[in-house]
C-alpha cells in the first residue's frame, strides 16, 4: 500500500475515532449510560486515582457512573482540542485519540449543604479496536483533589 493511502487511511480512522470520543463524552456528560456504542466489552482503564486499584473495567463503570452522577453532575466547559496518538515505535499516526478539556464537576445542595462546583482540567487518551471501539482508556488530572474540595 503506497505511503499516501496508508496515511490518509490512518488520518479516516482518526477522525472516526473523535466522533466515537465525542459520543462518549457527550453520554458521559448527559448520563446516559449507554456504552455499547463506543465501548468494547474488553474495555478497561488505568486508574488514576490516589489509593485506588490498578484499572477499571467496563463493568466497574456501569456500576459506579449511576452512584457518581446521583452526586454529582459533570459539563463540559471547554472546547476539546483533539490531538492524534502515534505509535510509540514509529513515532507515526495510528487512529488514536487524545484530548485536552476541562469539565465543572457540580455537587447540588442538600438540606445541610450549599451547592459546590470544582473545575477539572484533563487530558485524556483513548485507544481503539479494530471495529473503532473504545479499548483502553487514561485519564489525566487532579480527581482526588477536585472530589476532596467537594465534600
Amino acid at each position: 500500500m503506497p505511503a499516501e493511502t496508508a496515511t490518509s487511511d490512518v488520518q479516516a480512522t482518526y477522525e472516526a475515532n473523535c466522533i466515537t470520543v465525542t459520543k462518549a463524552l457527550e453520554n458521559f456528560q448527559n448520563e446516559v449510560a449507554d456504552y455499547s456504542t463506543h465501548n468494547q466489552e474488553s474495555f478497561w482503564q488505568r486508574s488514576t486515582l490516589y489509593n485506588s486499584g490498578d484499572t477499571i473495567t467496563l463493568d466497574d463503570i456501569k456500576a459506579s457512573n449511576p452512584k457518581n452522577w446521583a452526586m454529582n453532575d459533570y459539563e463540559l466547559i471547554s472546547e476539546l482540542k483533539f490531538l492524534s496518538g502515534v505509535d510509540a515505535s514509529t513515532n507515526m499516526m495510528d487512529g488514536s485519540v487524545r484530548y485536552y478539556g476541562v469539565w465543572k464537576v457540580t455537587r447540588s445542595a442538600t438540606d445541610s449543604t450549599e451547592e459546590k462546583s470544582v473545575t477539572i482540567p484533563l487530558y485524556s487518551s483513548f485507544d481503539f479496536d479494530e471495529e473503532g471501539k473504545i479499548l483502553f482508556q487514561q485519564n489525566y488530572g487532579d480527581f482526588t483533589g477536585a472530589f476532596n474540595s467537594l465534600n
